[in-house]
């Protein structure tokens, strides 16, 4: 019986040395448990300022984009602006040319009609 009794106390020591770990166990999981919970919140906080930023970002880029468009069809408008105009130019170039050529002539008439008439007056003269 003595046996007995010694081999519950022992058991009994036992238990209580493996409910000490076990508890230790469990403080320890509880603390990192508590420690990853912290580093989840802390991870979802990051992953909301980065979707933020992300949605910054996104919409800075669809602006650029539709910026980008605006410009181009504004370049587009002021190269077929800027095509017409220079057809103009040819246009009245053209015509310029056209008008001294036409002005050079009657200069060249003008000069020998003048040269027609003077000899026409000194022949008026020695005539008479």
């Amino acid at each position: 019986m003595e046996d007995e009794i010694q081999g519950l106390k022992s058991q009994l020591k036992n238990f209580e040395e493996d409910c000490v770990r076990q508890q230790r166990t469990i403080t320890l999981q509880q603390s990192q448990t508590e420690k990853f919970k912290t580093l989840f919140e802390e991870a979802n906080k990051k992953c909301d300022g980065l979707q933020q930023q992300l949605s910054s970002v996104e919409r800075e880029l669809e602006n650029k984009t539709r910026l980008q468009k605006q410009a181009v069809a504004s370049q587009s408008a002021m190269e077929v602006r800027l095509n017409r105009a220079l057809e103009e130019a040819e246009k009245y170039k053209l015509e310029l040319s056209k008008l001294r050529q036409n002005n050079k002539m009657h200069i060249e008439a003008a000069k020998m009609l003048s040269f027609t008439e003077e000899e026409f007056m000194k022949a008026l003269e020695w005539g008479n």
